[in-house]
């Protein structure tokens, strides 16, 4: 979802991995707080103490971000659901768990501990700011800031804008109501749109009322979570679908084979065009040499197709992009969506197995949606 990340600590067997988004932020929100926010607060300090608070500030907040998806994480682990990585990243951070939650219960308990937790960091830095008033100010100022930030990031997160803290929340509440983890997840997902589409109109309403930064930043917040709502969506059928599959569960074992000298007239006419074959596979006694596609036949002239044999213009096999046998039937998707791909050879112990064709992986997928249990990965169930 985030792109490339960069590993900088590791917590509780919990990869910390920060989104080169994140230093851009936080050099925004440095500079946001340095040079305007607590100046406009607090007279008198000295440029050197405005930019050590500020700093401070920043970065003090992402710890507190940190604290808030680890929390998401411990409850996570302590129910069984192994917890990889936390990213942070422009928008705060994020827990990647590597699976679904087996039930509402579970799905709602791991979602409430983040806004939880902040409400709990923000009383305990609230408490120390009015500790610190009338005898150290930037103290003061740094703290009550942290206080004041973990109640607005508690809010905002328990907003329903799936896949927010508060988005999860409603589909653990549609998940028990409907007893349909996937009927919940359209609803969560389908508010979670609505959200981001309100986000953006205040956005607009913002510029068009003159203050230009604030609506931008609505307009960008409120676009990323339509996104994310959709993608956030879409991921999760998809993972209710493939979830159980391996590439052996869609590779088809008949494959056209051809010998390495067959021209490219004889395969457009025998088998691309009479029988709709995208690929064939260049084989001598057995032995796969390589594949021969539709693009690769496209790459000389038709007057030459008769004069030209398959081993000619075939992708050799060691430049072919294959899958094992016992691949993720999701790995294989992102493979054929991200690479382009039309067909991917399957392979078990070195020796080509089977074929999967982008074409029939799609109706594959579509029949697979239409007879998909509702849980993911369990007996539908909406207990606790």
């Amino acid at each position: 979802m985030f792109g490339s990340s960069f590993r900088v600590a590791r917590i509780f067997g919990i990869d910390i991995e920060i989104h080169p988004s994140w230093l851009i932020i936080l050099g925004l929100l440095a500079w946001t707080l340095s040079d305007q926010a607590f100046p406009d607060l607090y007279e008198g300090w000295t440029t050197t103490q405005y930019w050590v608070v500020g700093t401070a500030a920043a970065l003090l907040l992402f710890v507190t971000v940190l604290i808030h998806e680890l929390a998401h994480a411990v409850v996570a682990i302590r129910r069984g659901l192994p917890v990889p990585k936390i990213t942070l990243f422009i928008f705060g951070g994020v827990s990647q768990l590597s699976r679904q939650p087996r039930s509402a219960g579970e799905e709602f308990a791991i979602a409430v501990a983040g806004p939880v937790t902040s409400l709990g960091v923000a009383l305990v830095t609230g408490l120390a700011a009015l500790l610190a008033v009338g005898r150290q100010e930037q103290l003061e100022g740094l703290l009550g800031y942290l206080a004041t930030i973990n109640v607005l990031l508690a809010v905002f997160n328990i907003l329903p804008g799936f896949p927010l803290d508060g988005g999860r929340v409603l589909r653990s509440i549609a998940w028990r109501r409907t007893g349909s983890f996937r009927r919940a997840t359209r609803i969560a997902g389908g508010v979670g749109e609505m959200f981001g589409y309100l986000l953006m109109f205040g956005g607009i309403a913002y510029l068009l009322s003159g203050f230009v930064i604030n609506g931008l930043w609505f307009m960008f917040i409120g676009w990323f979570l339509l996104g994310a709502a959709r993608g956030e969506s879409q991921s999760l059928q998809l993972e209710t679908i493939l979830g159980k599959l391996r590439a052996r569960d869609l590779m088809h074992e008949e494959y056209v084979t051809v010998p390495p000298g067959t021209p490219i007239q004889s395969v457009v006419d025998d088998y691309m065009l009479d029988r709709g074959e995208r690929a064939v596979i260049v084989a001598t006694d057995g032995t796969v040499a390589g594949i021969l596609t539709v693009t690769d036949v496209g790459r000389v002239p038709r007057d030459q197709w008769a004069s030209t044999p398959a081993q000619r213009l075939m992708t050799s096999r060691e430049n072919v992009l294959t899958v094992g046998a016992d691949a993720p039937a999701l790995e294989v998707l992102m493979l054929v969506s991200q690479k382009r791909l039309n067909q991917v050879p399957v392979l078990e112990d070195g020796r080509m197995v089977g074929l999967i064709s982008r074409r029939e992986l799609l109706d594959r997928l579509h029949l697979a949606e239409e007879l998909a249990p509702d849980a993911p990965g369990e007996p539908e169930t909406a207990g606790s």
